[in-house]
């Protein structure tokens, strides 16, 4: 196997359509930009969905407003795993927000305040399961009566980035596919245009696993120039995305490189298809 013919004849194959190079350049930068941006959109749903959670809280009603009881209750609270805010609320309070929400008398429909001072507890990031796990232990508390918090709306939340995530992977997958085919059919297309070359270097001696990798040195250049392009536009992209919702967008350098990688992959792949079909 010649290393150095392989790759000669990869790039030679490359330029000699150029239009067909331009072709396989656009349809895997394509794919890898469309299959980068659908994991990029994850990162930031999942930036969002913690930001979202963060804003929740539990509330943890105490059994009566002694100074005793709260102090005990908000060391605890205070002392968990992601915990960030932790916050006494009067049953007076409470009262006086209702009441400006609803603009009900609620002490003469009950006949008294009916609300419970409670301590509010906001946490960072944190799953649900680790929320359930605290909750269930402060519900043995002896100082709290009752522990409130929307673990169905927190569910309803978890369960759409799951379907989200799902049907995002299999249309990136999908897409990629489509384009390794389509890029493989260019490949051999410009294989196919210098057959009488081949034919020149079989009968010369080049052996046939020496021009089944130029193949796929031709995939891999013409990967490499995609995912520069393909990184480019999903740079700006999310530069685009940052001035339109006035949101900075930090993703990680690594997101880029693997941008690259996945073109570089899929140009590989589009050659093992072409090779396939010389």
């Amino acid at each position: 196997m010649n290393l150095r013919l392989a790759f000669q004849l990869g790039w030679g194959t490359l330029r000699s359509r150029l239009a067909l190079t331009m072709l396989a350049v656009i349809l895997i930068s394509l794919g890898a930009a469309v299959a980068a941006g659908l994991w990029g959109t994850v990162y930031l749903l999942h930036g969002l969905q913690r930001d979202f959670l963060s804003a929740l809280s539990v509330e943890l009603d105490l059994v009566s407003d002694s100074d005793a009881m709260r102090d005990a209750v908000m060391s605890r609270a205070d002392a968990w795993p992601s915990s960030e805010f932790v916050q006494y609320i009067p049953a007076e309070q409470t009262l006086h927000d209702v009441q400006k929400e609803t603009g009900e008398d609620l002490v003469s429909l009950f006949g008294g305040n009916p609300f419970p001072p409670m301590v509010r507890v906001r946490f960072g990031r944190i799953t649900l399961a680790q929320v359930d796990s605290l909750t269930e232990a402060a519900r043995r508390w002896p100082e709290v009566s009752q522990v409130v918090y929307p673990r169905s709306l927190w569910q309803d939340v978890d369960r759409f980035i799951e379907r989200f995530q799902g049907g995002l992977g299999l249309a990136a997958m999908g897409f990629i596919l489509a384009a390794i085919g389509l890029v493989g059919l260019c490949l051999h297309a410009q294989v196919r245009n210098r057959a009488a070359t081949w034919e020149f270097l079989r009968l010369s001696g080049a052996s046939g696993s020496t021009l089944r990798l130029s193949v796929f040195v031709q995939g891999a250049l013409a990967g490499a120039l995609a995912g520069i392009a393909a990184s480019a536009l999903l740079y700006g992209l999310t530069a685009i995305y940052g001035w339109l919702f006035l949101r900075e967008v930090s993703l990680p350098l690594s997101f880029y490189g693997m941008a690259w990688l996945a073109a570089v992959l899929s140009g590989l792949l589009a050659g093992i298809f072409s090779v396939r079909r010389v």
